[in-house]
């Protein structure tokens, strides 16, 4: 404890003065110092059993409560189901854009040729309906197949300047993905079938050893032509810019389906190998 002294400067080796303090000799350490002392030394021991308690890692678990409570990430994953796009579809599901055309007495050929030809407002291809085309050229064929995508059909019959059906062609068909006329042909046009009138050709054609050759085409501006076989009928291929057309005869029609460079070469072949009358494909009556 702490006692006065007369000759509190001899702590600093100073000469001892008058009401100075000094430690006594009786006590070295304040009591303070004590029970820190005291204190430190109970808290390693509380340590030492708590490590020897641990084991060799003491650590291990930290974090283990945390786990509990944390969830972990949840990874979702998506399986991809495999879709097959048909390459064709049946013309029984498109939309025949003109069969709204008409009214005239379909059993009567000449007034409903004259009919016909009177509403052709300058164009000698004329936009005619399904029933009127089967009931002016009913040995005419269709595809009963269309690219995928497709829509609409549009129908004409072609004419002379004398009113009278053409021979070159005598029908024009054309297979749209949109409404007609509202976009471009070059990318809603997908195809075009025409129908020609051609029989001289087909007799010549008819005969033994008649020639198939690529000759019969030689006026026609085509990058290329070559005879193709497809399930076992052969075509004439004509390879132009915008597209690919097959040709082929049917009695005595010539068939031409033109088809652009972004249908698939297989659709037009289910095309060419599927054609049915085409007044089979006319609309239910009602």
């Amino acid at each position: 404890m702490l006692v006065p002294s007369p000759h509190p400067a001899m702590a600093f080796g100073g000469t001892p003065q008058a009401g100075s303090f000094v430690e006594s000799e009786s006590s070295p350490v304040e009591t303070g110092d004590c029970l820190r002392l005291l204190s430190y030394a109970a808290g390693l021991i509380a340590l030492a059993v708590l490590t020897a308690a641990c084991g060799d890692a003491p650590l291990q678990s930290l974090g283990d409560r945390s786990s509990d409570w944390v969830n972990e990430p949840t990874i979702v994953t998506t399986t991809t189901v495999p879709v097959t796009i048909p390459l064709a579809i049946s013309t029984t599901n498109l939309k025949w854009f003109n069969d709204d055309i008409g009214g005239s007495d379909l059993d009567d050929p000449t007034e409903l040729r004259r009919a016909i030809f009177e509403r052709r407002g300058g164009d000698l291809f004329v936009q005619s309906s399904r029933a009127e085309i089967a009931a002016l050229v009913p040995a005419l064929n269709f595809p009963a197949r269309a690219p995928y995508l497709a829509e609409y059909v549009t129908s004409q019959l072609v004419f002379d300047t004398s009113g009278e059906l053409s021979d070159e062609p005598t029908a024009a068909f054309g297979i749209w993905s949109a409404e007609p006329y509202t976009r471009s042909r070059s990318v809603a046009q997908m195809a075009v079938l025409r129908v020609a009138r051609d029989e001289d050709a087909a007799v010549e054609l008819s005969e033994p050893g008649a020639s198939i050759s690529c000759a019969r085409f030689a006026d026609r501006t085509t990058e290329s032509c070559e005879i193709v076989e497809i399930g076992g009928v052969s075509f004439w291929s004509l390879d132009g810019v915008d597209g690919s057309t097959l040709v082929w005869f049917d009695g005595i029609y010539r068939y031409e389906l033109f088809a652009r460079r972004f249908v698939p070469e297989r659709a037009v072949e289910q095309m060419v190998l599927d054609f049915v009358a085409l007044s089979e494909l006319e609309p239910t009556p009602e």
